[in-house]
């Protein structure tokens, strides 16, 4: 087992890549499904991250595209040259929220996947 705390770098790959509760399974033998407690990142250092990695954000984006459940889960598309992330209901977009940039919307997506908000 490694010592916590888990470094950044490896925070932001594992929430960029989806494995999230993998990593933090490499520190902790039990992890509470209230992963952010093992976190230091804040959602700058994400979205200054995906910046920087332009490839994670797309590929993040292309996964979460071929989600195609419509109830209780977070979603994210591409509309009118905006990226959108709304929460599902039936069918139905809640909580919408609009970003211009890539980074932004995927920071956004993580975060609120990993109720981090």
């Amino acid at each position: 087992m490694k010592s916590l705390p888990i470094p950044e770098t490896e925070q932001l790959n594992a929430l960029a890549n989806g494995s999230l509760y993998q990593l933090v399974s490499e520190y902790v033998e039990k992890p509470s499904p209230a992963l952010k407690q093992y976190l230091t990142i804040n959602r700058q250092a994400l979205v200054d991250f995906l910046l920087k990695n332009p490839g994670k954000a797309e590929a993040y984006f292309q996964r979460q595209e071929q989600v195609q459940t419509t109830h209780d889960v977070e979603r994210m598309w591409e509309e009118n040259g905006e990226y959108i992330v709304a929460s599902m209901d039936h069918g139905n977009a809640r909580s919408v929220r609009r970003f211009k940039s890539l980074a932004d919307a995927v920071a956004e997506h993580v975060l609120v996947s990993y109720g981090m908000y």
